[in-house]
């Protein structure tokens, strides 16, 4: 279902008020909306001060200039935002020219912030890091913590998540070193956020709660409000909805008591898409129209389209197709008015579905097909445009040569010019009807090309299905076969061998009591029964190892437990685990693979990485299982993985397949190896 998410925009004198549109799209994607923040508080105004313009007028000091120039832009920059960039630069060049870096250092930040404003994301990235050169010159920590938190706001206004994710951890290390905890929930929250879009779950949680905590403790309401929209969001996304619907019902009466209409209607929101998966539509519908009522008394189109748009199609869920109708129309109009031509694309797929179930077939059909067309309409409307006035050219040049011919020969010539603009009338026309002929046999021609290759593309599809469905057959009897086997072999050497040497030393330490033997073959004797001994303790170790008794009678988690616990033992490695959620057993065949995935990352580690300690970590959250297994060792290149033959890391990779997890391994040279596997169990 669609969600919604607030990102804290931080930094110094940010006038962040750009909207991102939020995307409507299908009933079980999500929604990102990003609400730009900001900190501290700038006077607007249409105009600039009269104080301001003659304080700059009459001063004869430059620093005390520059200090106004910043001063008039940042009075002006919400309203006429390009005319307050001139006065930034214009202070930028003064401060320069009379080597203050302090005044350097604020232009600087100025002009990038501004350049953010005008969306001109690579100069604001230009300045903003000339800026951090400066304040790193000044040993200025707290203006370094600001201006790296701009550089990530930045890089996500560019959709580049993973260096807004680096920028945002640069800040929240640099803003704890200064123990300036008031900026810290929002970085925080943000770095939640960025993680769980890159399915980095456990540390989302991390985040997402340290931003909570932290927000609750400090008194922070309007951050407390973000991080718990934030972190019910990566709840969602793990599957715990009932941990999600706690947090929203934690963050409504926060978001009320604080004022902020964007927080309610958000919660609103969300709280309606948790109904909605729910099939709750009642109480999805109650939501919905809270959030519809503050996004009409916030005044922000783009929300309002949303809001609108779901209701039509909770509406259209309860079959009051009147009011589905109305929605969607409203959705329509909006939509249209703020441009938003891909939310249209699946407005119209609403409105056809609604006019399908009111009998209006052909306006359905109308409908869809405008969907369908939507991606071409740009490029019709410029034709169309083209088309037009080459029209109006010739239009006017033919009345030109009307004129000019009546004026030689009034009468004599009419005739012959009403003939020849007959004959050009015909020709041009049978000239348009051609061109329309030709593009539109053209683009029906097209349009059954793109429908072969659709054919095509599912076609291919369905083989790679098949042949993947026939992989995980073999790999299922191949992981049954070995587990079998294992099993089989582990019980014949535990019963049958190892009863059989439990018997030979027994019968040993009898003969010992009734045979004489000599001090010297007393001594060997006794080697001879430690070498027994020895021989019983490996067999149970290789019986215990190719099938755990932990696991069949425990389960998974104790079985891990004594897993690692046998390697500290060795004094090999430190091993350190943590698990989460692993109350509840699972599917015994299940447990035995991820066991035996467990089992093989260790014993690599212990094999290549030359590390002195390793950390595992198991979170089970509903129906998904998240295993980490990070170590300090000597890492290595991930390129080589491409060209890898290995036995070990193959069956890893089989064995998660099987599963339908995905397998992530991040590694440095010199900095160890993580190993990140998402699975649904």
């Amino acid at each position: 279902m669609i969600l919604r998410r607030l990102f804290d925009f931080m930094g110094e004198n940010v006038n962040l008020y750009a909207n991102y549109p939020p995307k409507l799209i299908s009933q079980k994607a999500y929604l990102f909306l990003f609400g730009f923040l900001f900190i501290s508080a700038a006077v607007y105004s249409q105009d600039i001060p009269d104080s301001l313009l003659n304080k700059l007028n009459s001063t004869t000091n430059d620093s005390v200039r520059v200090r106004t120039l910043l001063d008039i832009g940042e009075t002006i920059e919400a309203t006429m935002t390009v005319k307050s960039l001139d006065y930034y630069h214009q202070a930028l060049s003064l401060g320069k020219k009379i080597k203050n870096d302090h005044l350097i250092l604020s232009s600087l930040n100025d002009v990038g912030i501004c350049y953010i404003e005008l969306n001109k994301l690579d100069s604001a990235i230009s300045f903003l890091e000339e800026a951090i050169g400066v304040a790193r010159k000044m040993n200025d920590t707290f203006r370094v913590a600001r201006i790296t938190t701009n550089l990530g706001n930045v890089y996500l206004h560019k959709n580049d998540r993973l260096n807004a994710i680096e920028y945002y951890l640069q800040a929240a290390r640099l803003w704890e070193t200064v123990s300036n905890q008031e900026q810290l929930p929002g970085l925080y929250s943000n770095i939640n956020s960025l993680l769980t879009d890159q399915k980095e779950y456990g540390k989302a949680l991390l985040y997402g709660n340290k931003a909570v905590d932290l927000a609750r403790r400090i008194g922070d309401n309007y951050s407390m409000v973000n991080s718990l929209l934030n972190l019910s969001v990566t709840y969602g996304s793990l599957g715990n909805a009932e941990k999600q619907y706690q947090l929203l019902e934690e963050a409504l009466p926060l978001a009320k008591k604080g004022a902020n209409i964007e927080q309610v209607a958000t919660v609103y929101y969300n709280i309606g898409s948790y109904y909605y998966d729910k099939k709750d539509y009642q109480q999805s519908l109650k939501s919905y129209i809270e959030s519809y009522r503050y996004s009409q008394e916030m005044g922000n189109r783009y929300h309002l389209s949303t809001s609108a748009s779901m209701l039509a199609i909770l509406y259209y869920s309860l079959k009051d197709n009147d009011k589905a109708l109305h929605y969607i129309l409203e959705a329509e109009k909006i939509a249209d008015s703020v441009g938003a031509r891909a939310d249209l694309k699946e407005i119209f797929l609403t409105r056809s579905q609604i006019e399908e179930r009111r009998g209006n077939l052909r306006a359905a059909y109308d409908y869809l097909a405008k969907s369908s067309a939507i991606k071409d309409s740009l490029f019709k409307t410029e034709t169309s445009e083209k088309i037009a006035e080459v029209d109006a050219k010739y239009q006017t040049e033919k009345k030109q040569q009307e004129i000019l011919h009546l004026q030689k020969d009034k009468q004599i010539q009419a005739l012959s010019i009403k003939q020849k603009s007959t004959l050009n009338y015909f020709l041009i026309g049978s000239v348009i009807a051609l061109l329309t002929l030709s593009f539109l046999a053209f683009r029906n021609l097209n349009h059954r090309h793109k429908l072969a290759r659709q054919q095509d593309e599912l076609q291919q599809q369905r083989i790679r299905e098949l042949e993947k469905d026939k992989q995980l057959v073999a790999v299922d009897s191949m992981l049954k076969g070995q587990e079998e086997e294992r099993s089989r072999l582990a019980k014949d050497l535990h019963d049958g061998l190892g009863g059989l040497l439990s018997g030979v030393k027994f019968s040993l330490r009898n003969m010992k009591d009734n045979l004489i033997i000599t001090p010297d073959n007393m001594t060997v004797f006794e080697r001879s029964l430690d070498m027994i001994d020895t021989s019983i303790r490996e067999l149970r170790r290789v019986a215990h190892n190719m099938m755990p008794e932990m696991l069949t009678k425990f389960g998974l988690d104790e079985a891990l437990k004594e897993y690692c616990n046998s390697i500290n033992t060795t004094k090999l490695l430190t091993v350190k685990y943590q698990s989460l959620g692993m109350e509840i057993g699972m599917d015994k065949s299940a447990e035995i693979i991820i066991y035996r995935i467990i089992q093989e990352l260790l014993n690599n580690v212990i094999k290549h990485a030359g590390a002195t300690e390793v950390f595992v970590q198991v979170i089970r959250e509903a129906n998904r299982l998240n295993v980490v297994v990070e170590d300090n060792g000597k890492g290595f290149n991930p390129a080589i993985l491409e060209n890898n033959k290995g036995a070990g890391l193959s069956n890893v990779r089989s064995r998660v397949d099987y599963l339908k997890g995905q397998l992530d391994i991040h590694a440095e040279p010199g900095k160890g190896t993580l190993v990140n596997i998402e699975l649904t169990v």
